[in-house]
This record gives structure tokens, C-alpha cells and sequence, in this order.
């Protein structure tokens, strides 16, 4: 859109504006999708996702919003009846804990305040409780737009390794991948998600996952995976499983 002060610049949580060498990069012809260069282009980008995140985990794209990121994650490490721990912080995070319970988890949310951040002492705390280990996930956002917190993930992942607890460390980045630290491996985080729309400033319609071996080992044995977001699918020898179908390509070349 263009106005008459110049183009609209967007100061909204997001979509955030794209920048003129992003738009480009689309405005020119598909590729094949069978080509080597399809497979180089995937390739590259999937390295370099697994950079942006920090981990020497495998990463994963999807043709969806972060809602859709959180059922992948989900469904991937998660088997029914699961128990599941939300760190309230805003609404995010207990919107993903909202789509696991559809999903059959069992959810129970570590009830926080929208203006402050997650105290990883309550999160500690909380595990130490739990001496029969049966919550096996625990979901927190980085930053939570609605609330505008920030929370400490280093912190937070630290608290859990300090309890010996085995549950698994799921951390939305959506709000910050690209905008401020994170580090995956190095803060015990097992599985990571986020979108193209904000940090890194694409067009909505993509999404990411990232997992680590452990996150892996457990998906062998979850049974809430369905065919669309299956890791194991996306690891098919053809190209096309890597995306579910049709790649997205204008939205890769972005």
C-alpha cells in the first residue's frame, strides 16, 4: 500500500514490514519442484535454520502460522493422556496448552501473571513435586506479545536440569527467534518452534520446528503423530515429504 507520506510502515507486533531485498527475492519464476536446485535450496535453508536457532538438532518447515508449528510440535512428542505443564506468562503459552488439551493431552498451567515473567523458581519447585515424573512436557513462550513479557529461557531451563526432571523443554520463539538471543542447545531446550512473519521478517504462511536427539528418541514412541506433521515423514527420500507435498517455493525464495 502506498500512502501519501511514502509506503505504510507497520508497527504492529506482526506481520512486521518486509524489507525491499525480501520482496524482490520473490518476484521471480517458480522452480521445479523435482530440480537439484529445489533439494539445494531446501537443503541450505534447513542448515541454516538449524544455525538460527542454535542447535545441532534437525529442523523442519511448514506450510503454517505458529498455530500450526504448535500442533507439530505437539503431536510429534506427545502420546495421549500425556501431562503436560504451561507456563503462564500472557496468552500464548496457555494457547498452546489450549491445543494440546484439544489434542488429549492433560493440561495443567503454572498460573503466572501477565505483567511479570515466569519465575523459574515456581517452575523448579513445581518439578520437585512431581517425584513420579509424570508431567512430560513443559511449554513456555520466550516473549508473549499479548503481555509484552520477556521471559528468561536460560533461567528457566537451568531450574529444570537442576531438579533431574526429564520432561521435555518446549519453547515458542515466535516473537524473538532473529530479534534477540537464543540458544538451544546450550539452555537445555529440546524442541523449538517459531514463524516467518516477525524476526525474520517474511511473509506470514511458514513456520519452523527444531528438535533435538533426545526430542527425537521419544517422537519414535509418541501417538499423537499424524501424516502431515510427522518428523519421520518429512525424512522420506523423496523430495516433496520435506514439505508435506508442494513446497512452498516463493515463500522459500523470501
Amino acid at each position: 500500500m502506498v500512502v501519501r507520506a511514502g509506503r505504510e510502515f507497520l508497527a504492529i507486533p506482526g506481520p512486521t514490514t518486509m524489507p525491499d531485498e525480501v520482496l524482490r527475492a520473490m518476484h521471480r519464476p517458480a522452480l521445479d519442484i523435482y530440480s537439484e536446485e529445489m533439494v539445494q535450496l531446501s537443503d541450505g535453508l534447513l542448515r541454516d535454520l538449524s544455525r538460527l536457532f542454535a542447535t545441532k538438532g534437525k529442523s523442519y518447515i511448514y506450510i503454517a502460522n505458529g498455530h500450526g508449528a504448535w500442533e507439530a510440535v505437539l503431536s510429534n512428542v506427545l502420546s495421549r493422556g500425556d501431562k503436560v505443564l504451561v507456563l503462564e506468562s500472557g496468552r500464548f503459552a496457555v494457547g498452546w496448552g489450549n491445543a494440546a488439551a484439544a489434542m488429549g493431552a492433560d493440561v495443567e498451567v503454572l498460573k503466572g501473571d501477565w505483567r511479570r515473567a515466569v519465575r523459574p523458581a515456581e517452575v523448579e519447585a513445581r518439578l520437585r513435586q512431581d517425584k513420579d515424573h509424570k508431567i512430560k512436557a513443559i511449554l513456555v513462550a520466550q516473549i508473549d506479545t499479548a503481555s509484552g513479557v520477556c521471559n528468561d529461557i536460560e533461567a528457566i531451563g537451568t531450574a529444570i536440569k537442576s531438579t533431574g526432571h526429564p520432561a521435555l523443554f518446549l519453547v515458542d520463539t515466535v516473537a524473538s527467534l532473529g530479534c534477540m538471543p537464543f540458544e538451544m542447545d546450550a539452555w537445555g531446550i529440546d524442541v523449538a518452534m517459531s514463524g516467518s512473519q516477525k524476526g525474520l521478517m517474511t511473509p506470514p504462511g511458514l513456520s519452523f520446528c527444531a528438535a533435538n536427539d533426545r526430542a527425537q528418541e521419544i517422537h519414535k514412541k509418541a501417538n499423537l503423530r499424524t501424516p502431515y506433521w510427522d518428523w519421520t515423514e518429512r525424512e522420506g527420500t523423496e523430495h516433496y515429504r520435506k514439505y508435506g507435498g508442494t513446497a512452498p517455493i516463493h515463500l522459500l525464495f523470501a
